[in-house]
């Protein structure tokens, strides 16, 4: 069991990520079960549909606002050289790192009654991310020469959340023009790590004499015992670390417009298994470096090196204690979106959307055309704005071959192609992204719905609600209305024998 959390953990915490990012398509590709994941009142155009576990969807996402591969690197002639100029110019002010992960443990939908759909879905999710400064990268690449006679302040971050959400929720069409759709989700935390203060303040006087201070306080749940091979780990401690959260959700629609919003993700986790916390204090968290002793360097003098790095390390080594619980809010999300349909399975629409976290907002918005070619198969072509990234055209496609889904849907995916056919790899591709999104996976669905059909005006008066409020027009899901019986002369089907 230890294995395997630490192998997912691992997998979310790869690299030093950070900020959060949605997936665009994956709001138009309502043939799938795991539209409600962007909002909650949409009604997938399976009946009924079930997601086994993992290969039903995994998705992986990769942002990032401020710089790229080739910001950092040059080739020439064949010979790859770091730019770091280059580099610390791309940078944003804060620059937001991040990658998530995320897999179905289990998933199914149905629609109960014609204007009712229940969902469920219990999903093990992870994200690491982080904030670096541009002026912090600008002291390790350019030195403290640009900022003598004054000093540098600035304030990384980190934070790692892996998790399960076990969700259950329902949409109901209150009428032809207005559903409302909600969630209710339980979390249960497997670990984190998160930055709740931290600051490094260099300065540098007249006289070049460096000074550096560090402040931080960094909490974490379910990883220290993760890093002592003689701790045991109990799985029933996890459930120690629990929470809530909620999605809401509603759409209107008017003729052939359908408007959307929907809120995601509001809620926390109160982490109180395996917690510890991490220090630095500025009273001990300083260091001053004077100057160095150049004979002994000449000299090779390997004491008076190793007792220079030690002091460093002395200084601003963490202090490690156990803590009580705490708690952290999950990266709530805000989507608002219009779809008009042009002709019958032929749709445009537009999408904007925001994620706030820890008094941060980062918004993009997605255009996309939707085309469904019957049943068998629906398709998303988007465009995608989002983290300072713009050159992100996004695919959704699914295959709907009943009882089989196919699908993969991603922001940035065109460019792949085109990579492999003029380098035959995905070097190029992968070196000019800011934003990778992808998921794909195979669902089980029943039964595809065909939207649901207004109620028609009858011809005859007494049938007509409009004429006579009376009367009722039973309005279908998937199907259109039986057509009105008509009156029609009576057949005579026997003869009688009249012979006297």
């Amino acid at each position: 069991m230890r294995k395997c959390l630490t192998l997912f953990s691992l997998i979310c915490s790869a690299a030093n990520l950070a900020f959060g990012q949605t997936e665009g398509t994956l709001y138009f590709m309502n043939s799938l079960p795991q539209v409600v994941e962007a909002n909650p009142a949409i009604m997938p155009r399976y009946k009924m549909s079930i997601g086994l576990p993992v290969i039903s969807s995994v998705a992986a996402i990769y942002t990032n606002n401020g710089f790229t591969y080739n910001n950092l690197a040059t080739k020439t002639n064949g010979v790859v050289t770091a730019n770091l100029s280059n580099w610390v110019n791309s940078l944003a002010q804060q620059n937001y790192i991040q990658l998530t992960a995320q897999a179905d443990l289990l998933r199914f939908g149905m629609r109960i009654k014609p204007r009712t759909y229940i969902m469920f879905s219990s999903t093990l999710k992870g994200y690491n991310r982080s904030m670096i400064e541009k002026g912090l990268a600008a002291l390790l690449v350019d030195g403290t020469a640009p900022i003598v006679g004054t000093y540098s302040n600035t304030s990384p971050q980190e934070e790692a959340v892996t998790y399960l959400s076990t969700s259950m929720g329902i949409a109901r069409q209150i009428n032809s023009k207005f559903t409302i759709g909600g969630r209710l989700k339980y979390l249960v935390g497997i670990n984190n790590i998160t930055t709740e203060s931290s600051s490094l303040v260099v300065q540098v006087s007249d006289t070049y004499q460096i000074t550096a201070t560090g402040d931080a306080r960094v909490r974490s749940s379910g990883i220290a015992s993760l890093n002592k091979s003689n701790s045991s780990v109990n799985l029933g401690d996890y459930f120690k670390n629990s929470g809530l959260g909620v999605d809401i959700g509603a759409t209107y629609k008017l003729d052939k417009l359908t408007l959307g919003f929907s809120l995601n993700d509001i809620g926390f986790i109160t982490w109180k298994n395996d917690t510890q916390q991490y220090t630095l204090d500025p009273a001990s968290a300083k260091y001053t470096f004077s100057g160095i002793d150049v004979n002994k360097l000449l000299n090779n003098n390997k004491d008076y090196i190793s007792s220079q790095l030690d002091s460093i390390q002395n200084k601003f080594k963490m202090k490690e204690t156990s803590s009580g619980s705490y708690t952290t809010m999950l990266p709530a999300k805000a989507y608002l979106s219009g779809s008009y349909e042009i002709i019958n399975n032929l749709s445009v629409g537009a999408l904007f959307f925001t994620e706030a976290f820890r008094g941060r907002y980062a918004s993009g918005m997605t255009a996309a055309v939707n085309k469904n070619f019957g049943k068998w198969v629906s398709t998303s072509l988007t465009y995608t704005v989002s983290n300072r990234s713009y050159n992100n055209i996004g695919l959704g496609v699914s295959f709907n071959v009943t009882p089989v889904q196919i699908y993969f849907v991603g922001d940035n995916l065109l460019k792949a192609p085109a990579s492999l056919i003029s380098d035959q790899n995905l070097n190029s591709y992968l070196n000019s992204s800011q934003l990778l999104t992808l998921r794909a996976g195979i669902n089980i669905g029943i039964g595809w719905d065909k939207g649901a059909v207004s109620a028609q005006k009858v011809a005859d008066q007494n049938h007509n609600p409009k004429e006579d409020n009376n009367a009722k027009v039973r309005t279908t899901l998937g199907s259109k209305p039986k057509s009105p019986t008509r009156n029609r002369k009576p057949t005579n089907k026997s003869k009688t024998n009249t012979n006297r």
